[in-house]
């Protein structure tokens, strides 16, 4: 072997074991691709693309809701296109992902419960297949409401993304239910504060001329206000 082929032959095996450790895992190559599919869908939603939302939810898409009913795709974008623009979801860093071939993972605490979202991947794309929460039980003290200023908070209200709520007063507490969704109980933060099952959110209700009227803060930020109607 010349001294030529030599010093050839020692310069790939310097480099080989170099190149290999710049190879990304399967998983690494998900994230990025994840991180990609989830900054499209808040474009998607911030410019109201149903065409968009159609491409990034799976057929099958099913979102198993931890504070009501399960909602398939169709029931799930129709709801996003009636929504009033948000800041959007927060890109995660995918830590912690599975991916098994076409399939992967995602499992972590999010907002007081515990998520999993599962990512299809048909025809060398991404897609949200399947989102589901499960409350984590609240470990924070309840405050006792006087009864009669708890009644008092009972109605039907119209929030400003279109939505009819409708509070009522069982036993001790306030429930709240859209219309056509399932009903669910709050929790007494102050006499005038009331949280979301799971931290998804707090209610903080207000009178002024005559007309109470809530502002409901969820935990990514999104504000939304409801005023109650006769």
């Amino acid at each position: 072997m010349t001294r030529a082929l030599r010093f050839m032959f020692a310069a790939l095996l310097l480099t080989a074991p170099f190149a290999t450790a710049q190879t990304a895992s399967p998983t690494d190559v998900a994230k990025s691709e994840l991180r990609a599919l989830m900054t499209d869908l808040n474009a998607a939603m911030a410019a109201r693309d149903r065409a968009a939302l159609e491409r990034i939810y799976a057929d099958d898409f099913l979102f198993v809701h931890a504070l009501g009913s399960p909602v398939d795709k169709k029931g799930h974008i129709d709801s996003a296109m009636a929504t009033m623009p948000g800041p959007g979801l927060p890109l995660s860093s995918f830590d912690g992902l599975m991916v098994y071939g076409n399939v992967a993972i995602h499992r972590r605490p999010v907002d007081g419960r515990f998520g999993t979202t599962i990512y299809v991947k048909n025809a060398g794309r991404w897609q949200i297949l399947q989102m589901q929460g499960t409350p984590i039980p609240s470990t924070r003290p309840t405050v006792a409401v006087p009864a009669d200023l708890l009644r008092s908070y009972g109605g039907r209200y119209e929030q400003d993304n279109g939505l009819f709520v409708t509070i009522t007063v069982e036993g001790d507490q306030l429930t709240l239910q859209v219309d056509g969704r399932q009903k669910f109980t709050l929790t007494a933060d102050a006499e005038n504060k009331f949280s979301l099952p799971g931290g998804g959110g707090q209610f903080t209700f207000t009178k002024a001329d005559d007309r109470l009227s809530y502002e409901l803060v969820r935990s990514n930020g999104t504000v939304t206000k409801g005023v109650r109607v006769p």
